[in-house]
Order: C-alpha cells, then structure tokens, then sequence
C-alpha cells in the first residue's frame, strides 16, 4: 500500500509540474526547447523501498513513448539525456538504457555531451567489457573528432573477451591520428605479441608497416629541416647530405621501442623491412623512393586520408 501511494504521489507531481511548464512554454515562444520535467535518479532512489528496477521500467517505457527525435536546440540539455541517467542510476545494470540510450541521444537529438556521459557511466560500471569502452571510442572520434581520447578506449576494448577483429587496428590508427605516431607503434607492437585472431594480426601488421614508414619519413623531414637551418636556407643536392643530421629515432630498432616485448619472429620481419627515400624534385620535401611499393602502407599510417583540396 505504502509504495502504491508513493507511486501515485510521485507521478502525479510529475503531472502537475509538467501542465505548468506547457502554461510557461506557451509565453516563451516557438523557437525555445520544450521544457520537460524530469526525475534524478539518486533523489527518486531514496523513495523506490527497494523496487529500483520497477521504476527503472517505468521510467524507460515512458521515454520510449515521449522521447523527440528532433536535434536539440543549443545551449540545452536533453531530457532524454536526465531520463537514461535516473534509469541507470537506478537500475545500473540495465544495459539497453546504456546502448540504445546512448545512441538515441547522441545521434537524433545531437546532445553529443549527454552520450558522451551516457557512455563513460556505463564504461564505470562495466570497465571489463569490450562493447562500453568500444562505444565511447566510436562516440569520441565520430562525434567529438577527439582522437587522443578515443584510441585509448578503442585499444582497450581490443583486448577485452569477444571483441571484433578489426577494433585493435582502428585503436592504433586514430593514435596515430592524433599525432601521436610512436606510442600508437607501440602499442600496435604490444597488441600485435598478443592478438591470437589472424585477421588481428594480418590488420597490425600492416599497420606497424605503415606507422614505420611515416615515422621513417619524419626522421628524414626533421634532417632536412636542420640542413636548411644548418645551411642558411641552401638545399640539398642529394638524400645523401642529410645523413650527418638525422637523429637515431627508437622506430627503426624493435628492443629500443618495446624493449620488455618478447619480440616474436614476425614483429621481429616487420621492422626488417627497409624503406627508401629521396629529394622531392623541389628539394624542399621527402618522397618515398618506391612509390608504388609504399602506396598502400603510406595511406595506412593514418586512418583517415583526406583528399587534397
């Protein structure tokens, strides 16, 4: 009887709040966001007696049957975004509040931040799952194009139990995206001595080419820029005259770059692998010497290649 009546008492004050707001919405005008009431789900919890996931239910049932598909207006937070956060508040573990929650938000009603911490909530509660941490990585780099903080993500749930083959190399390639070309052949390494899947191994493998190439590549730029500097402004007639100042970069040697690696025979045959470079005609630029050979790794070291203007 007790929770009955709390049941009724508390949507019938939803009730009465949310006929105000649509009196408050008629004098605000047709271009401002509806106002919509809304519980939080760590206040509401306190008045459940136990039936957490009783009201989750209903909660979500409600949302299904109210939630707009429209982008949001700026400057406004979702109330779908506050109704997903009291349902898993209240009910943790109730994983399509999560997954579809998440998506519903981020994608129809273009709230990116309230997925965004739709996701990192569920990442929290299920941190050894591979879906949480794979769906934040998606959310940082197609909506936030937050690459630094959608590799780590990525890479993790590459490692996690059922994870699709192809995750661990998109890992390492919005790394690499990011700028950071080295750490993501690190880790491209470490995944690589792990990976058990051969369609895994074949995707790093092919990543670790590319991300030593383009690396190789920078090393060479690098040399050329401190010639130029070196030379006040000359350039070089040759390659060859950049020798005396390239640097030795960690890339080219497999103990220097992940010395506490067992460093496998077939890690050990991809950094074998010899890369040329020459002068660009100019003299100002780097090129590789085996174009047609290097095609395709050269667009591998980065995920995305955007074409030229």
């Amino acid at each position: 009887m007790v929770f009955l009546v709390a049941l009724c008492c508390l949507w019938g004050t939803k009730y009465l709040f949310q006929k105000r707001l649509q009196e408050l919405d008629a004098l605000r005008g047709p271009d401002t966001e509806e106002l919509r009431v809304s519980y939080r789900g760590d206040a509401l919890k306190q008045l459940t007696f136990g039936f957490e996931s009783f009201f989750a239910s209903l909660i979500w049932v409600q949302l299904l049957q109210e939630a707009k598909v429209t982008p949001l207006k700026a400057n406004f937070v979702s109330w779908e975004y506050s109704e997903v956060d009291s349902v898993t508040t209240l009910d943790p573990n109730f994983e399509p509040a999560y997954n579809f929650g998440a998506l519903f938000v981020s994608f129809l009603r273009r709230d990116k931040i309230g997925g965004k911490q739709i996701l990192e909530k569920w990442v929290e509660h299920s941190p050894i799952y591979w879906k949480p941490h794979h769906m934040l990585g998606m959310h940082y780099f197609l909506e936030l194009e937050d690459y630094a903080n959608a590799a780590p993500h990525l890479i993790r749930a590459s490692q996690l139990a059922g994870a699709p083959p192809y995750i661990a190399s998109l890992g390492v390639g919005l790394l690499s995206q990011s700028g950071a070309n080295l750490y993501a052949l690190q880790s491209a390494c470490e995944l690589f001595e792990t990976a058990t899947h051969a369609e895994v191994k074949i995707r790093l493998a092919k990543r670790i080419l590319g991300l030593r190439w383009h690396l190789e590549k920078q090393s060479w730029e690098q040399a050329l820029s401190e010639f130029r500097k070196k030379q006040k402004g000359a350039l070089p007639q040759s390659i060859d005259e950049l020798s005396a100042f390239m640097k030795s970069h960690p890339s080219r040697e497999l103990a220097s770059l992940a010395p506490n690696l067992a460093q496998s025979a077939p890690l050990k045959r991809l950094f074998a692998e010899k890369f040329r470079f020459i002068l660009g005609k100019d003299r100002k630029s780097i090129e590789s010497a085996d174009p047609e050979k290097t095609k395709e790794i050269e667009r591998i070291g980065v995920y995305i290649q955007k074409d030229s203007p």
